[in-house]
């Protein structure tokens, strides 16, 4: 991308204060912001309310770095924890309401990990996730540039899909053609290119 991709603006904001915000507003707590460089990062964010910043410095290595030392974090903030819920930065557009409704579900039990399930692609697991303790040990085992997609795939009936809306879904921002194709998005939304709030 050229530029880390949380810092991008978006919104009157950057794409890390989104979906900080939406993580909060949804009932997630506490917030844990993953990076490399938590300082470098947290200067040049913009306020994103209460987090707790976890450095990675081998975050480069994969996403299986970040999403391990991510999942440690949050055990030792909340070891009785029913779930870790696990949202990305570059996920731009995450609902509040989405994350309300994965942890209700989480709160219902009977599964071991949860994730979106989006109207227009039921059968693609989608943002935000929640990890049970039951996955915890295998996600810690995960290495190199492996999510856990492949993991949550095996479960079988152990995976709770919760449906949702498919104008919730948030948008993979990965190139620079997919950020210029977002602001393009927000620009035909709100004439004369003021983002929608």
């Amino acid at each position: 991308m050229g530029r880390p991709k949380p810092l991008l603006p978006w919104r009157g904001g950057t794409f890390l204060q989104h979906v900080c915000a939406a993580a909060r507003s949804g009932g997630a707590d506490p917030i844990l912001v993953v990076a490399a460089d938590p300082p470098a990062l947290a200067a040049a964010a913009g306020p994103l309310g209460p987090v707790e910043w976890v450095a990675c410095p081998d975050a480069g290595a994969g996403q299986a770095v970040s999403l391990r030392t991510g999942l440690r974090a949050a055990l030792r903030a909340r070891p009785a924890a029913a779930a870790v819920l696990v949202g990305l930065a570059d996920q731009v557009g995450l609902e509040s309401r989405a994350v309300e409704a994965i942890m209700a579900a989480v709160a219902h039990g009977g599964a071991d990990a949860w994730v979106a399930a989006y109207s227009d692609a039921p059968e693609v697991p989608g943002h935000p996730v929640a990890l049970g303790p039951a996955v915890w040990p295998q996600v810690l085992e995960l290495a190199g540039d492996q999510g856990a997609r492949a993991l949550l795939a095996r479960l079988g009936h152990r995976l709770a899909s919760v449906p949702l809306p498919a104008g919730w879904r948030p948008q993979d921002c990965d190139t620079p053609g997919d950020y210029a194709a977002l602001l393009a998005a927000d620009a035909a939304v709100t004439p004369g290119g003021a983002a929608p709030g």
